[in-house]
């Protein structure tokens, strides 16, 4: 490697060297006393996950005239979850938190949602996808995530758009472990810059023992630091009176969906579990009407009155890739998510899947088939993420360990919605992209009848290194088993979706917040938008 080359990798990672100090706790900390808070509700129910920039040994939360105890969820009295049920539909309740007798910060509202028989006039749902990365990380002159500043931006012009709820699918957290303690970025580079990054890792963040617990260990800090700046410095408490559901993705285990000789991370091991458990807990709320209770970080429903219904549903954490059937979404969840297709009853109902239905990047983890290969290779591809591997996306090749059962599973899936009487479509993010489409065939599942809506509702971090189009040479497009007609074309750009709700119809409204270059003037401010009649 050039001499050049090392120092302009010292250059870019001193650029970020200068807050470490600070992220070890070696500096005082300018904050305010509560450092985020992120809710959620249903109808009779809300959950509020707080994180403090000091420990408290007690918190409360005052609900009204409620007095609702903190539950500590980390071993140092920064962490605390809240959760009231029996509360009234429709109902606007000043939140206070409490500690020793003190007001921490101001009181804020948060509503419930409607009850689910109340005949509710309009729903005002925003969407993204992939808000997760560290605060404009980059080296070597590549940026791979957007500054805070920029999402900071993005964020406070969704919100400045009045939703009622937001939907957060996916990828809150990027890194990528691939089992071991530090993420091995740029495993294909010189062992020298893999050297640099690693120390500079180790400096800012430490490492993780992957054979203690993540929680009251020094595996506690570790997992701080990273999630302080991805999540809790990101959201802070500008999304306070707006319920926000999260879903996880491949990422929030921390490893990329990657399937290689050397290794294959998913299904999740043991440590992918506990490190994604540990953040939910920590910083943000938990899925509503989960199907059971060890889904409730996987799977939930969001119910808006008789107007609106969406499964919630996380496509890393369960998937099998071995049985008779493997399968993305576990059996019985699958079998849950089709009867409530079947039974519900509301006006408008969006499957919304941390996977999306009609979009391929040739990733292994994906309903599909399709892989980046050479033109006209019908062998075995394996992938690895930045591994500048060149070709078309073919599905005449073999993608290294992809599972037949995925795409049975999708098309039981996609049958079970489409056979859907009222009103339905879906959106998901995960692709880092915004577009839409109408799916008017999926293999031999024929749709031409009643076209199924997909919309890609926009990443919210994505920068020079995190585009498909340069992890892997390619823009996600339309698999080769899928039939689709474009109503937005598929643009690798940062948004963020709003679906303006009636009894009549569903507008998807995409706003684009460009972001494709670091270089740019781009400051996360709506550069462009399309609106779509989806019924």
């Amino acid at each position: 490697m050039s001499l050049e080359l090392v120092r302009r990798t010292f250059l870019s990672l001193s650029a970020v060297l200068a807050p470490a100090a600070v992220l070890m706790g070696c500096a005082p900390v300018g904050r305010q006393e509560v450092r985020h808070i992120l809710p959620c509700v249903t109808d009779t129910q809300l959950w509020v996950s707080v994180s403090l920039a000091r420990p408290e040994t007690a918190l409360v939360l005052m609900i009204g005239g409620l007095s609702c105890p903190g539950r500590p969820m980390d071993s140092e009295g920064r962490h605390f979850s809240f959760s009231a049920s029996a509360l009234e539909p429709s109902t606007t309740y000043q939140l206070q938190l409490v500690a020793e007798e003190r007001a921490l910060g101001d009181a804020w509202p948060l509503k419930t949602f409607p009850a689910e028989t109340d005949d509710v006039a309009s729903l005002r749902l925003g969407a993204f996808t992939c808000a997760g990365g560290g605060d404009g990380f980059g080296f070597n002159g590549l940026q791979f995530f957007k500054p805070h500043a920029f999402r900071h931006r993005l964020f406070d012009d969704l919100l400045s758009r009045s939703p009622d709820a937001v939907i957060a699918i996916g990828d809150h957290i990027y890194w990528d472990l691939r089992g071991g303690e530090i993420p091995p970025l740029g495993r294909r580079r010189s062992a020298l810059v893999r050297w640099i990054i690693g120390a500079y890792l180790r400096t800012r963040y430490g490492a993780f023992d992957r054979t203690a617990p993540l929680i009251g260990t020094t595996n506690e800090r570790v997992l701080k630091r990273i999630a302080n700046e991805q999540i809790a410095d990101l959201y802070g408490t500008r999304f306070k009176s707006t319920p926000i559901l999260f879903i996880s993705d491949d990422h929030d285990y921390f490893e990329n969906d990657d399937a290689e000789k050397e290794l294959v991370t998913f299904p999740a091991d043991d440590f992918s579990r506990a490190a994604h458990h540990a953040v939910a807990n920590l910083y943000y709320p938990p899925l509503p009407n989960a199907p059971s209770k060890p889904f409730e970080r996987s799977f939930g429903v969001m119910r808006y009155g008789s107007l609106f219904e969406a499964p919630l549903l996380d496509c890393a954490g369960h998937m099998t890739i071995s049985g008779p059937s493997p399968v993305l979404l576990p059996a019985s969840v699958e079998q849950w998510v089709v009867d409530r297709i079947k039974s519900s009853n509301v006006t408008h109902f969006a499957l919304v899947p941390s996977h999306p239905f009609g979009w391929t990047a040739g990733k292994w983890r994906e309903w599909y088939p399709d892989v980046v290969a050479p033109e006209g290779f019908t062998g075995l591809v394996t992938n690895e993420l930045l591994s500048a591997t060149q070709g078309v996306l073919t599905s005449a090749a073999e993608k290294y360990l992809w599972q037949r059962g995925w795409w049975v599973q999708h098309q039981r899936l996609l049958s079970a919605l489409a056979s859907r009487p009222r009103s339905r479509f879906t959106f998901s993010g995960d692709v880092h992209a915004q577009g839409a489409i109408e799916i008017d065939r999926s293999g031999e599942l024929n749709l031409s009848d009643a076209p199924l809506t997909s919309i890609l509702v926009g990443p919210v971090s994505t920068s020079d290194g995190t585009w498909p189009s340069f992890a892997r040479g390619l823009s996600a497009s339309l698999p080769a088993d899928l039939h689709a007609s474009t109503l937005a074309v598929t643009d690798e750009v940062n948004g963020f979706t709003i679906f303006d709700i009636s009894k009549e119809r569903v507008i998807a409204t995409l706003y684009s917040c460009g972001g494709y270059d670091s270089k740019s003037a781009d400051d996360g401010s709506v550069k462009r938008t399309i609106e779509l009649a989806l019924s």
